[in-house]
């Protein structure tokens, strides 16, 4: 988990720096880093780590997997039948963590002015550099402590398609949820259960459909909430 999320932070730092020092868009750098990252493991699962000339790696031992909720029934009877592995619990401690850095610590007010109003952060005192550089650091050990909850709580190996696009659709549900960490737990649950219901639902590119619908019509009305659009009638 330590790995994972060291990992994740350093990654974070590229596009972090790159925002800080250059103003390069965070959005497209992180998405070419996206490209770089998935080379990067192609290059060990088709290589060095490579199983019987397959797309993957060996099986990790079961000391390295999540152990599943299930496990914990024994102490905690809500947990009785659930598949769900640890990494669950671990997103929703990160939830609430992030929760109160936002809103109950000097950091995430200083942090919510520079994405309100950058001039004026500038103008308090703000160090927007540095802070921009840690917000996308954490952005990142947050991305390596879900990347290593899906390796080792559901493949249990490193392979290619881990996420069939779970990067983008994150995007989505933290538009959706105006990003309020609690209300990303909700839209989340409900993505999930479209992206489930998309293996029984004919054509299965249905659910991805509906994402993209989601998403314009957020974009439309973010835009039509900042704008007001006038239709002019020349005489």
């Amino acid at each position: 988990m330590i790995a994972g999320m060291a990992a994740g932070a350093a990654w974070g730092f590229i596009p972090g720096i790159l925002k800080a020092r250059f103003n390069v868009n965070e959005i497209i750098s992180t998405l070419m880093l996206n490209y770089i990252a998935i080379a990067w493991n192609d290059f060990f699962i088709f290589g060095v780590w490579s199983e019987g000339g397959f797309q993957m790696s060996a099986v990790f031992p079961k000391n390295a997997w999540l152990p599943r909720l299930a496990d914990f029934a024994r102490s905690v009877r809500a947990f009785s039948g659930l598949t769900t592995h640890l990494g669950l619990l671990f997103a929703l401690v990160a939830a609430v963590v992030v929760w109160l850095i936002l809103n109950r610590s000097r950091w995430g007010y200083e942090i919510r002015l520079i994405g309100d109003n950058p001039r004026a952060a500038q103008y308090a005192g703000i160090p927007i550099a540095r802070h921009t550089v840690l917000v996308l650091m954490l952005s990142g050990a947050l991305a390596g402590l879900a990347g290593m909850s899906e390796i080792s709580g559901v493949v249990h190996r490193l392979q290619g398609q881990i996420s069939p696009g779970y990067g983008f659709t994150g995007i989505i549900v933290a538009w959706l949820a105006k990003l309020n960490p609690f209300a990303i737990i909700l839209v989340s649950i409900l993505f999930g259960a479209l992206i489930l219901a998309g293996r029984e639902i004919q054509p299965s590119g249905i659910p991805k459909m509906i994402q993209g619908i989601v998403l314009v019509c957020l974009i439309a009305s973010d835009f039509l909430l900042r704008y007001r659009v006038r239709l002019r009638v020349t005489r």
